[in-house]
């Protein structure tokens, strides 16, 4: 290699030619542009072309020539005619099969960058060149074409973000790329490929101090989701639809064979009622009532068994366990079991027979139990009322139920008392109800705890539910039993005047309950054991429960132990907390929209959008916490330090973050 020598190099920027100065050592020194020097190693040297030059204008000459030399080369003919022989070429075999003769240094530079620039066709290997199999060209192809077409996708995506609408047929790119955007509001940085949305967006000229929400506004604008659409089903993989073999299964249960049990009493001859929401489809339980002697009467509660109903191991039953509850939002249901099961075979509808667990027990007026059974049973629901209805029932005497339905208020609000008596906590908080229906029309109300109705069913729900539990630990059954310690609420009580306030401070004093396979006491409902088992069609622990008992009564055995229970407990605990929260947060977000709603239309009319509030707590720097006079729902709002806790409030509403759900309350004098 000579002082003056144009050479090829390979640069940090990729190939470059340069003219060699003076050989240092086992490195080079080389001019790199007019007035540049570098030192590389001889190792960079991809080639020599013999050719000197007297400064930089004839290396730049000599880069024009090789430049003219690439402009229209193409070396397909020549990759055809060798690649099913494999051998490795040189420069110079190359250089002669597409010229016909030895090619020049400027036409072997022109080839060489050529090939670096596209490796499709051959493979360098030191001053060799071997060239690919058709198969792998192929497949290289195929994977460029691809590429290149995603590209186009990307761009004309990006400029239709940019734009405002989307192509009128979306390729199936774009379609996930879409797909990753909404990934990306759901789970943000969390999501594997933010950083690839992120640059999209980006480029798509959508920024924000919240990206998340910034895609998600633009994703409404472009109407790829909708602006109510229920991100928290995506954020926890919330299934929306069943698997095809539950379903397969949901259409064969039939209740035949179960009915045809001569071990089951057959209860039809008594008078049964289930009392639900006026929606409800999936009535797992009823009620029936007799009157024994005067004074002593016979509850019966009734539990559809689902548990005989669906094989334990079975595709319903894996199904349910996945699931673990339905799921109760203001627009939807998403069931636990599919409706040929929750709605039909399984569901306690009126004029149908149905196998049921049967807890019958007879008591005093005053809420004595005297004796109680568990049986299996065959029952046949005759009427199925709303709590509507049923409150009708128990206030006019002339209702062809009232009897009936009055008996169990009684009974009920004995039961009551004696829980009270136990010590249960009495908190009875109102619970507001939000509705959505197929028109999008918001419905909110407010559902008292101490309706005659609902306090009926909470009350025989309770007493089914303890003897259950009584039923396990007799029989040594192991069950999810719940237990709650019951801390000391006597100066809260005595100092406290009931309402909003005294229920939250009661409820920020209490420990959650624990589920354990060992029975305790749960002392907020002041009851020895407890155990859930009166929705098997609802809740995956109440099947499981129910199963165990029906198991029992059946073959004086245990299905489940305790591994099995604490494992199935275990994961109820987590993911009914969970679903609860979920079921929490559309409320609320629903009821914002609804009340933002009405603030919009009151100001239209001059009105003022004011609303009284209690005050639960307003201590620091902190925004003041507060729960609206007119509904049980909490909010934050900024406070003087002079308003103390348990003062009612006017707020103003300004507006509501639907994304954050939260309302934009201030104070007013």
């Amino acid at each position: 290699m000579q002082p003056g020598e144009i050479i090829l190099v390979q640069l940090d920027a990729g190939p470059r030619l340069v003219r060699v100065i003076e050989p240092v050592g086992n490195r080079l020194r080389l001019a790199i542009g007019r007035n540049r020097e570098a030192r590389l190693s001889q190792s960079r040297v991809i080639y020599e072309t013999g050719v000197t030059a007297a400064g930089f204008e004839a290396v730049e000459d000599f880069g024009l020539q090789s430049e003219s030399a690439l402009s229209d080369l193409d070396l397909g003919e020549v990759w055809d005619v060798v690649c099913d022989d494999g051998d490795a070429l040189t420069l110079s075999d190359i250089g002669e099969l597409y010229l016909g003769q030895e090619p020049s240094a400027q036409q072997s530079v022109a080839i060489l960058l050529y090939v670096l620039d596209d490796d499709l066709l051959f493979v360098r290997d030191g001053t060799h060149f071997i060239p690919r199999d058709r198969e792998t060209v192929e497949a290289m192809t195929d994977r460029r074409q691809r590429q290149q077409q995603r590209t186009a996708d990307a761009d004309e995506l990006t400029g239709a973000f940019r734009d405002g609408h989307l192509p009128e047929s979306l390729t199936e790119f774009q379609s996930q790329v879409l797909g990753q955007i909404r990934d990306f509001v759901l789970h943000g940085d969390d999501y594997s490929r933010a950083g690839f949305v992120k640059r999209f967006l980006e480029n798509a000229g959508v920024r924000g101090r919240d990206l998340q929400r910034a895609a998600f506004d633009k994703l409404v604008a472009l109407e790829v989701v909708d602006a109510d659409e229920h991100l928290d089903l995506g954020r926890n993989d919330i299934p929306t639809e069943f698997a095809e073999q539950a379903l397969e299964e949901a259409g064969r249960t039939d209740q035949a064979q179960l009915l045809a049990d001569r071990d089951r009493s057959d209860l039809t001859g008594l008078l049964t009622i289930t009392i639900d929401d006026a929606d409800t489809r999936d009535r797992d339980d009823a009620l029936s009532v007799e009157t024994i002697e005067t004074g002593l009467y016979r509850i019966g509660i009734h539990i559809t068994d689902a548990g005989a109903l669906i094989d334990a191991g079975s595709a319903l039953d894996v199904e349910a366990d996945r699931r673990m509850s339905s799921l109760y939002l203001p627009e939807q249901t998403i069931s636990m079991l599919p409706a040929a099961v929750s709605a039909g075979s399984g569901s306690l509808n009126p004029g149908e027979s149905r196998a049921a667990v049967s807890v019958l027990v007879d008591m005093t007026e005053d809420g004595d139990v005297n004796t109680w059974n568990v049986v299996k049973s065959v029952i046949r629901s005759d009427h199925a009322l709303s709590y509507q209805e049923a409150d009708s029932a128990i206030q006019d005497s002339s209702h062809p139920l009232h009897a009936e339905l009055h008996t169990l208020h009684r009974l009920a609000r004995s039961l009551r008392a004696a829980r009270d008596a136990g010590g249960a906590l009495s908190l009875d908080r109102d619970e507001l109800s939000v509705k959505v229906n197929s028109c999008g029309t918001i419905s909110v109300r407010v559902v008292p705890r101490l309706a005659p109705a609902r306090g009926l069913i909470e009350e025989c729900m309770v007493l089914c539910n303890s003897l259950l539990a009584r039923y396990c630990v007799e029989n040594e059954l192991p069950a999810p039993f719940r237990s709650q310690a019951l801390p000391d609420m006597s100066d809260i009580i005595s100092q406290v005047p009931e309402g909003p306030l005294r229920a939250f401070l009661m409820t920020r004093r209490l420990t959650a309950a624990t589920v354990s396979v060992k029975p305790g006491r749960h002392g907020g409902l002041g009851v020895d054991a407890y155990t859930q088992a009166t929705s098997p069609l609802r809740r995956y622990p109440d099947l499981l429960v129910q199963r165990q008992i029906s198991h029992h009564l059946r073959e004086s055995g245990t299905l489940y132990d305790e591994e099995a229970v604490t494992s199935v407990a275990h994961r109820a605990d987590m993911q009914i907390r969970q679903i609860s929260r979920i079921e929490n947060n559309r409320r609320s977000y629903f009821f914002l929209k609804w009340l933002d709603s009405r603030r919009m239309n009151t100001v239209a009319e001059n009105g003022d959008a004011v609303h009284q509030a209690f005050v639960l707590e307003n201590a620091g720097r902190r925004s003041a916490l507060l729960e609206l006079s007119e509904w049980p729902f909490r909010t934050l709002a900024a406070l003087p330090g002079s308003v103390s806790a348990g003062s009612e409030v006017t707020l103003r509403l300004h507006g509501v973050d639907l994304w954050r759900r939260t309302a934009q309350f201030t104070f007013e004098e």
